[in-house]
């Protein structure tokens, strides 16, 4: 039976899904999109679709209206599939390398982030309680699917500071007088590392910078500043080069 109604009581559930403490209750999120479907299998416990797709014969599906997809849809594109998730399981932390998202806002730039990290063979993710919300749908979108193959975990300052005292070397990315450029930073792939990208506007936090055993910068020409994802890239690739040499 399809269902067709934006006031059915299923549909509502599901929409409630897009609240981050409606999410965090129920351990459930939203993702759309094939691509995203077919990233996710482990994680996936049911799909909304137009009609029945027998490439997903073995996932429950539940046939809904155009409308339905559209209101469940977060995006401007208009979603044909639909997937609910159960959270994914955190996993210990052992990579030499760790990547520290500090309170970075932009739910487009943490997904970015998440994507690059991937892409440069960066595992393990740990984001403090000022970031956007890991499971937004438009972070999952920006990641393009990389939350499922990464370990990002909900951490704080204390917990930063608890690899501090495990040998972790604090790198915070900042502009100041006091930081290095990256060309000229020697990466030392048997040493142990925390990289921390800052907010958007503000950059990490003193706190942060107070503990950090380096600050590194990007050397630029005709302004003063990147965008937030766009220094990872360039950061993590600059890693990445390191220890495949």
């Amino acid at each position: 039976m399809k269902i067709t109604s934006l006031q059915n009581s299923y549909i509502k559930y599901l929409n409630k899904l897009k609240e981050n403490d409606f999410s965090k209750k129920e351990k459930k999120f939203l993702i759309e999109g094939f691509h995203l479907v077919n990233e996710s299998k482990e994680y996936l416990s049911e799909i909304l679709v137009l009609e029945y797709l027998d490439e997903y014969k073995d996932i429950k599906q539940i046939e809904v209206s155009k409308e339905i997809l559209e209101k469940l849809s977060s995006g401007k594109s208009k979603a044909r599939i639909i997937g609910i998730c159960n959270y994914i399981d955190k996993k210990d932390i052992h990579s030499n390398i760790l990547i520290y998202l500090n309170a970075i806002q932009d739910p487009g730039n943490v997904g970015t982030i998440f994507r690059t990290a991937l892409a440069f063979s960066f595992f393990d993710i740990l984001i403090d309680e000022k970031c956007a919300f890991k499971y937004n749908q438009k972070v999952i979108q920006s990641s393009q699917g990389a939350i499922f193959k990464e370990n990002i975990v909900e951490s704080n300052f204390n917990e930063l500071l608890e690899f501090k005292n495990k040998g972790y070397k604090i790198i915070v990315t900042t502009l100041s007088d006091k930081s290095v450029y990256l060309e000229n930073f020697n990466f030392d792939i048997n040493d142990k590392y925390v990289i921390v990208f800052g907010n958007e506007g503000q950059g990490v936090s003193k706190e942060i910078i107070n503990i950090s055993d380096y600050q590194l910068k990007i050397k630029m020409n005709n302004i003063d500043s990147l965008n937030v994802a766009i220094s990872a890239g360039i950061i993590l690739n600059r890693i990445n080069e390191k220890r495949t040499l």
